[in-house]
């Protein structure tokens, strides 16, 4: 199974969605929402091919669409990522990275 680690900035991104995620659709549905998201960020690792090119906004970045938000990160090319940032799709990308 493939790896992840998050950065400082990543960490702080899961727990900002999961409050927003209590506050506006419950206990439950955050919880889902956190734990699907986890699960996909290891998939992610082991499928190379669902990256799209990040580098216009920093040197070997990447991206995914992932429901509500945008995952930036890069890949080590060992099953392993590196989750620079999880955003908000409607966030401005370059002020928050």
């Amino acid at each position: 199974m493939g790896n992840y680690k998050l950065s400082g900035a990543s960490s702080n991104d899961v727990v900002g969605i999961y409050k927003f995620g209590i506050v506006t659709f419950g206990l439950y549905s955050a919880k889902e929402y956190v734990a699907s998201l986890e699960l996909f960020l290891e998939e992610l690792s082991e499928r190379p091919e669902l990256a799209r090119d990040a580098s216009m906004f920093a040197k070997d970045l990447l991206f995914y669409r992932y429901k509500a938000h945008v995952i930036f990160y890069v890949f080590d090319g060992n099953n392993e990522i590196l989750v620079i940032r999880i955003l908000g799709k409607r966030m401005d990308f370059i002020q928050h990275l």
